[in-house]
């Protein structure tokens, strides 16, 4: 439970004390408050205190996230996203801030680590790869390779655990070398010579499109232009969802590489996710939603990119703002563990 909540106290016209649950957090350089109703009269007991723990907090939670995503919001501009979509997205990534604050190291170490099995296998997946969740999580986590499979797709899953590791180590910005080694490592064993090399060669298209791709002599500076409008364009506050989905969609139309494209700029797209402050959720790139997946792209083709985006956009918040709410509420009503704190520990009574 993050060191946040506090009492706070104030008086009725009549003077009779009243108590509210209040949490606060800063966006940019904006304070946003919400608070609960406790009680009135004398300081709230140990009792009231612990049913403040439970539906108290989880209400607080959820105000404050509205809050949030609508003070949010207004620190951005965007070309396709609508406001509604932008608060959406907004209020998901506060909730699912306010999720990972609740969570014990361990616990996020063991979410963090069941989400990925989940994004591996379905990002190879999109590709063709047949491996179930529960053969990648054999795979991964107990080096039980699975029976059946070609060593293709065992290395394509495979691949993805020091992905992951080199993903996790890496604190920069996207640059040409970063996104060579993304392809080195998600390659190898499957195209060795190709790994982390640029392609030589014009003759390769994108399947069920009829678009060309970018010459292979103008690849790096493509991929330069793409790097510098994202981050340039971030930092005149365009929203950092929505040029995610135009970096991933112009990266793949580069297609700077003879295989591996489609999981380099998914891994791509969920790092500008993951490095924006406070970060977003990742996106998990199910084989069910293939056919989705790529017709929102397609929407692109068609210069639609607000139907491409709005796709991305509905994918998210259906995907993990109901299983955050859930999860948050889950929490809050079980008992803490040993040596987490109690809501009753650490919070004080302020007079504002």
């Amino acid at each position: 439970m993050a060191k946040s909540y506090r009492i706070e106290l104030s008086y009725t016209k009549k003077g009779t004390p009243k108590y509210y649950l209040v949490k606060e957090i800063k966006i940019g350089k904006r304070n946003v408050r919400a608070r609960k109703y406790l009680t009135s009269g004398s300081p709230p007991s140990q009792k009231e205190l612990e049913l403040a723990e439970g539906n108290g907090i989880i209400d607080l939670e959820l105000k404050l996230a509205e809050k949030a995503a609508k003070a949010s919001s207004e620190r951005y501009s965007a070309n396709y996203l609508s406001k509604e979509q932008i608060v959406g997205i907004e209020r998901l990534r506060y909730l699912y801030k306010s999720f990972t604050n609740l969570l014990t190291a361990n616990e996020l170490q063991k979410y963090e680590e069941e989400f990925e099995i989940n994004y591996i296998q379905g990002t190879t997946s999109i590709e063709g790869n047949t491996l179930t969740v529960k053969e990648a999580y054999d795979l991964l986590i107990n080096d039980i390779p699975p029976e059946g499979k070609t060593l293709r797709e065992i290395n394509e899953v495979q691949n993805f655990k020091r992905m992951v590791e080199y993903r996790d180590r890496y604190n920069k910005r996207i640059d040409i070398n970063f996104i060579k080694e993304v392809h080195a490592i998600i390659m190898n064993n499957i195209d060795t010579e190709s790994a982390g090399v640029f392609r030589r060669s014009d003759m390769i298209g994108i399947m069920g499109c009829d678009l060309r791709v970018t010459p292979h002599i103008e690849v790096e500076n493509d991929l330069k232009s793409l790097i510098k409008t994202y981050y340039d364009n971030l930092d005149k506050g365009n929203h950092p969802f929505e040029g995610a989905v135009i970096f991933h969609y112009n990266f793949e139309l580069i297609h700077p590489f003879m295989d591996g494209n489609g999981r380099v700029g998914r891994e791509l797209f969920n790092y500008l996710l993951m490095k924006s402050r406070p970060p977003y959720p990742k996106l998990l790139f199910l084989g069910k939603d293939r056919a989705k997946y790529i017709q929102a792209l397609k929407f692109g083709n068609d210069n639609n990119y607000a139907m491409m985006i709005s796709f991305f956009e509905e994918l998210i918040v259906n995907q993990r703002l109901g299983v955050f709410e859930r999860n948050i509420e889950k929490l809050l009503k079980t008992p803490p563990m040993k040596r987490q704190m109690r809501l009753s520990d650490f919070i004080d009574i302020e007079t504002p």
